[in-house]
């Protein structure tokens, strides 16, 4: 699904996982994000672009599909001292 924000001069055209568009002071914290993705056709990007015959296979034979061990930790309450 495509996102399209515009906020002035900040021009946003696609957000993925853990995506955010944060303005002024703040402070983000404790953020993950782990995916697996698989491109056919790869990426286009800019303005008014036309695909006009799109056709792509794919062959994904992953038994077990992006295993991930997250083992960090996280706490927000230390978030300031470890500068996250």
């Amino acid at each position: 699904m495509a996102v399209w924000v515009n906020l002035g001069s900040i021009k946003v055209g696609g957000m993925t996982n853990d995506s955010g568009i944060f303005i002024g002071e703040n402070m983000q914290n404790g953020w993950d994000s782990h995916s697996k993705g698989n491109s056919g056709i790869g990426e286009i990007s800019g303005d008014h672009n036309w695909l006009t015959v799109y056709m792509a296979l794919l062959n994904d034979p992953d038994i077990i599909d992006s295993p991930i061990f997250d083992n960090d930790i996280k706490s927000p309450s230390l978030a300031h001292i470890q500068g996250f």
